[in-house]
């Protein structure tokens, strides 16, 4: 009894000691921080960055093309009782929004970070 006990607690610590969750797809921020408003190309941002999570069609021949990548996460003191005092979190969020007119070239960017 004592071992099967024993057992549980383990394999509960083990699945959620690293617990995260991931939403979006990251990008190469570095790669984003050379586009030039007036300039860029939809294809050069797609070539540096691959396809955007979303695009939206703004009804006069531009549109906006988001970027978007979030991640949280906890240690195993967070699903233990009175260990949560002590308890560390991390959460990351990067966002990337484009316009692009309708020849296809970037009008405006702004980009986000936080960590």
């Amino acid at each position: 009894m004592k071992a099967s006990f024993l057992t549980l607690a383990l394999a509960l610590v083990v699945s959620v000691a690293g617990c995260a969750t991931t939403t979006g797809r990251p990008f190469d921020q570095a790669a984003a921080s050379h586009f030039v408003d007036g300039k860029t190309t939809q294809a050069e941002v797609r070539s540096a960055l691959v396809e955007p999570e979303t695009v939206q069609d703004r009804g006069d021949g531009s549109s906006m093309w988001i970027y978007s990548s979030s991640k949280s996460g906890s240690d195993w003191r967070t699903y233990v009782p009175f260990a949560a005092l002590g308890a560390h979190g991390s959460s990351e969020m990067q966002a990337l929004s484009l316009v692009f007119d309708r020849r296809g070239v970037l009008q405006s960017h702004t980009a986000m970070q936080s960590r």
